[in-house]
């Protein structure tokens, strides 16, 4: 098949979507499909590119709105649907990520104009932003969503939870759930020695309670909880709070780990792709405090398939990964005291820690990429297929 992907970025910009699009366009090829890519140029990228296989194709893009309001929302150049329409044109099956996003859009759009068949994934669900951004996300919702959502052969979820936002906006439609995956050779458990070790090389405490997330710094990630639950735990002498990951948060954690001395939080910042894997490894604990919207996830896979327990709240799709109390502890968002309260249960626990870890690397080592993509050639092949007749 010739598949075009319909992504608002592409790495090097970071996130959860990036990295979901740029795995499944992968082993796509590797599977003897011809993928290309249709997403935003931003400051320094190239226009085209070849990234191991896959062909990027680059529109030009403003990225004000997440440089102003932390919301990655790229707005691109008029260029924008002439050539994604002629991208769409030379395609067997268009694939877009998320229903509002304009690079979406515009292959929803010439995906009907040039009669291919177009599929939706929807990777989040209703984002609570404060006021006024809510108000956006609900226009937006009304508009550019249904617009897209209208227009797709094929609806599918990244969580049984995004799956129902889905179907309240596009009734009596069926939605898909496709679960994403974990590289089970890259996240992979190991013993205390190399733990240890893995520590000692990444300059954290060795003989410490390490909880670690790895997190974008803005509103809906909620890690301004985890720093609140951290200093609700001054008198745990033990435990190191490691924070990886940018956003335009930063300096406000930054000047609160100052004016509340919260010593034992470090802020990594950006985490390098090659170190994540054994960051996981690293840690005790992960903890994914998300305010708002997580649709799956992915971050509890790779630290399940680690063999390293997760602490998340109970908001969008976590409670369909974690078991409360048999592979991991659940609590309510935006509530730093039951937050607290779980992380002291673990360091007071070390054995209850390692298996509810066992216990979450037997449940979800098996959700691979491979897995996933399995499923989603077999989407494309079906759309296709009934296309032609």
């Amino acid at each position: 098949m010739r598949i075009l992907f319909a992504v608002h970025y592409w790495l090097p910009h970071l996130g959860g979507v990036e990295l979901e699009a740029r795995t499944q366009a992968r082993l796509l090829v590797e599977r003897g499909h011809e993928v290309g890519v249709i997403t935003s140029r931003l400051a320094g990228d190239p226009d085209t590119a070849d990234d191991d296989g896959v062909t990027i194709h680059r529109v030009p893009a403003n990225n004000f709105l997440e440089r102003r309001f932390g919301l990655p929302y790229p707005v691109f150049s008029p260029q924008l649907l002439a050539r994604t329409e002629r991208l769409v044109d030379e395609a067997d099956v268009v694939v877009g990520h998320t229903h509002t996003f304009l690079s979406t859009v515009a292959a929803a759009r010439s995906a009907r104009r040039t009669r291919t068949p177009f599929v939706l994934i929807q990777n989040n669900p209703y984002i609570e932003y404060p006021f006024p951004l809510d108000l956006v996300q609900r226009a937006a919702d009304a508009t550019l969503g249904r617009f897209t959502l209208r227009r797709a052969d094929r609806l599918v979820a990244i969580s049984e939870f995004t799956a129902d936002y889905v179907r309240r906006l596009a009734p009596g439609r069926p939605v898909e759930v496709m679960y994403l995956g974990v590289d089970a050779d890259r996240f992979s458990p190991v013993g205390l020695d190399e733990r240890s070790a893995t520590r000692d090389r990444l300059g954290l405490p060795v003989n410490s309670f390490i909880a670690l997330t790895v997190r974008r710094l803005f509103y809906r990630n909620g890690v301004d909880s985890l720093l609140d639950a951290a200093g609700l735990l001054k008198d745990l002498e033990d435990l190191h709070i490691v924070i990886g990951g940018s956003g335009p948060d930063r300096t406000d954690m930054e000047r609160r780990l100052r004016e509340e001395r919260l010593d034992r939080v470090r802020l990594l910042g950006f985490v390098p792709d090659d170190d994540l894997a054994d960051l996981y490894r690293a840690a005790d604990v992960f903890v994914l405090p998300s305010r708002t919207a997580e649709g799956f996830g992915l971050v509890l896979l790779e630290a399940a398939a680690c063999a390293v327990p997760s602490i998340a709240t109970r908001s969008g799709a976590p409670p369909e990964l974690i078991e409360n109390g048999v592979t991991g502890r659940l609590v309510d968002p935006s509530e730093p005291t039951q937050l607290a309260a779980a992380l002291r249960d673990l360091v007071n626990d070390p054995e209850s820690t390692r298996r509810l870890g066992r216990a979450a690397y037997e449940r979800h080592h098996q959700h691979t990429w491979e897995h996933s993509v399995d499923q989603l050639e077999a989407t494309l092949l079906s759309v296709v297929a009934g296309r032609a007749t």
